[in-house]
């Protein structure tokens, strides 16, 4: 089934349905006056105006899916233990021209979202998917310039999908190895930043904080092993067409993801994140000089 074909049997909140919280004609959302990023509501306002037919799906759900092979080689286990559909995919423009469908999923830009926005693509055109077919109908993006989410937009029914998207993984990312780093970093941060937030918030919106790090850590490891087992170059070159060590290596690519586990998320107190964070400090600290020893006479 295509792209649009699928997106259109959403029901969206106003009609009661859970698929996702607004599925129809752009323009309908857009005078809705959703508060929206700037280059991205700018960027839905041009694309509206070259394309008056374009629909929009937003916050599209999906329960996780236990069932990818990627998903349980990563073995990232706190992704299973969110409920109901946790996984949300921000944007999904897409339209029908004559025979042919497309979409394209955008991201609103925050650091390191370009990363993320490759994530949901993988997780949404993953095996068990009812998007699985429509690897050549989906390009993800995400920037804070209008114009690069617009020219993907344009070039969607003018480029393949696959070159497409390689074309606008160039903006972000030259090679494996710099995509690896920021996504290191991405987890890092993250990491740093969980404590000091989740001991300030409690009950259900603990809960939502705490779906949205485990979720933004498994994308994290998702980008890392899929994007590495796609990359026919590094199979030939790196691993001598050997799938089996290419897969191995991707695998310890996602361990690099480094993340505070579900259970010590639940537990964080604003004592335990003062402590965290005093432990950090000392360890960044530069160490005192050793005295020197007095000289023997």
């Amino acid at each position: 089934m295509a792209i649009c074909t699928i997106l259109d049997q959403k029901i969206d909140s106003r009609k009661n349905g859970d698929d996702c919280e607004f599925n129809g004609y752009l323009e309908d959302y857009l005078n809705l006056g959703s508060e929206l990023e700037p280059a991205l509501k700018e960027a839905l306002e041009k694309i509206l105006a070259s394309e008056p037919d374009a629909k929009i799906c937003v916050n599209l759900r999906s329960e996780i899916n236990q069932n990818a092979i990627s998903n349980q080689i990563i073995r990232y286990k706190d992704i299973f233990k969110l409920t109901g559909k946790a996984m949300e995919y921000p944007y999904i423009i897409y339209v029908t021209r004559e025979t042919e469908q497309r979409a394209l999923l955008v991201v609103p830009a925050a650091p390191y979202s370009f990363i993320y926005a490759k994530g949901c693509y993988y997780c949404m055109t993953e095996p068990g998917s009812p998007f699985i077919d429509c690897k050549n109908e989906i390009v993800a993006v995400s920037s804070d310039k209008s114009e690069v989410i617009v020219d993907a937009w344009d070039k969607i029914f003018k480029m393949k999908a696959g070159a497409l998207q390689r074309s606008i993984d160039r903006r972000f990312f030259a090679s494996y190895d710099d995509l690896k780093n920021d996504a290191v970093k991405a987890a890092n941060e993250l990491k740093e930043e969980a404590p000091e937030k989740l001991a300030a918030v409690s009950g259900e919106n603990r809960q939502e904080e705490i779906y949205q790090y485990v979720i933004k850590w498994f994308l994290l490891k998702k980008v890392l092993y899929v994007q590495y087992m796609v990359n026919k170059n590094i199979l030939n070159t790196v691993h001598e067409g050997n799938v089996k060590k290419q897969r191995n290596q991707a695998k310890l690519n996602a361990d690099e993801i480094s993340f505070l586990s579900f259970s010590e998320m639940w537990r964080m107190t604003r004592e335990q994140a003062d402590q965290m964070s005093e432990a950090e400090e000392k360890t960044e600290a530069p160490a005192e000089p050793a005295a020197e020893e007095p000289k023997e006479n």
